[in-house]
């Protein structure tokens, strides 16, 4: 909360110096459709099969982003299952930031220099060479079934439980890597460039305070999508 304080308050300043010239254009907002929960911070080691949770309450909607913390480990091969694993579409992070409203103070500073409140317009921020994998939902369910009730993980769970925190086992994730960059063409026009150049430091803070993550990362997972577990325990 400090550190997104102090680049506020540098935005603020930024907006005082370059002129208030009014609210960026209104423009629609779509969430982008990522298939699945998006993981902040994402990281590598998020496996499909084990149980996390999140401290947050049980839920069942995967607009919000969670940092999935480990409740019980799981290894496939002891169940005999085997996860698929496919190519799939790059995914597009800057328009998910967008859609969440967390661009609102960055899109602002992009206007107070004379250029477009879009920043999709000027910059990439995405998954790429991404890889999905998963394992079927009655691979996920016999796992639980026989995991989940197993002395050590009955003991953890129990543990989340009394914290009502959402407990999820995972059935797929998305790996891949982190790129942050301009545009191209978006360094060809001087002018141009010497304005991102004012708003950028600021664009790279924003984005960094709130997804917790660096801009660049290999092999991380980005999105997962989970099996809410919690009424599970109390049966």
């Amino acid at each position: 909360m400090k550190n997104r304080s102090k680049f506020l308050l540098v935005l603020v300043g930024m907006t005082t110096l370059y002129g208030c010239r009014g609210d960026p254009p209104v423009e629609p907002r779509v969430t982008p459709e990522i298939g699945g929960r998006e993981l902040r911070p994402p990281r590598a080691g998020i496996e499909v099969g084990s149980l996390y949770y999140v401290r947050e309450t049980p839920t069942n909607s995967l607009r919000r982003p969670a940092n999935l913390e480990r409740l019980c480990d799981v290894h496939l091969a002891r169940y005999n299952v085997m996860p698929s694993s496919a190519k799939v579409s790059d995914i597009d992070l800057l328009g998910k930031l967008d859609a969440d409203g967390s661009l609102n103070v960055v899109k602002q500073a992009l206007v107070n220099v004379g250029l477009s409140g879009q920043v999709s317009r000027y910059y990439e921020y995405k998954l790429v060479n991404v890889t999905q994998t998963d394992i079927s939902y009655q691979d996920a369910q016999r796992i639980f079934e026989n995991r989940a009730f197993r002395e050590d993980c009955t003991a953890w769970r129990e543990n989340i439980a009394g914290q009502n925190w959402g407990q999820y086992q995972i059935t797929a994730i998305k790996t891949g890597d982190i790129e942050f960059a301009r545009k191209s063409g978006s360094g060809l026009n001087a002018d141009l460039s010497a304005k991102l150049a004012k708003v950028e430091p600021g664009i790279k803070a924003s984005i960094k305070i709130e997804t917790k993550a660096d801009f660049s990362g290999k092999g991380v997972v980005v999105v997962f999508s989970p099996i809410l577990r919690n009424q599970a325990v109390q049966q």
